[in-house]
C-alpha cells in the first residue's frame, strides 16, 4: 500500500467539504459522496462523519 503524502495542502475536494459544513446534513448528502475503504457509509454514518468533522473545526476556532 503508497503512503499518502500530507504536505499541508488540501485537495479541492475535501476544501468544497469543509467550505460546505454549515449547510443542512441532508445537503452534504446530496452534494457529496462519503467512502472508508472503498466502502460507501450509510447516510447514518456519514452524518455522523460530518459531527465529527464539525465539533473538530470547533475545537479550532475556540
Amino acid at each position: 500500500m503508497d503512503k499518502v503524502v500530507i504536505d499541508g495542502h488540501m485537495s479541492q475536494d475535501v476544501k468544497q467539504l469543509i467550505d460546505h459544513l454549515h449547510l443542512p446534513e441532508s445537503e452534504l448528502l446530496d452534494m457529496f459522496s462519503f467512502s472508508f475503504d472503498n466502502i460507501v457509509l450509510t447516510p447514518e454514518e456519514a452524518i455522523r462523519f460530518i459531527h465529527f468533522l464539525r465539533s473538530e473545526l470547533d475545537k479550532r476556532t475556540q
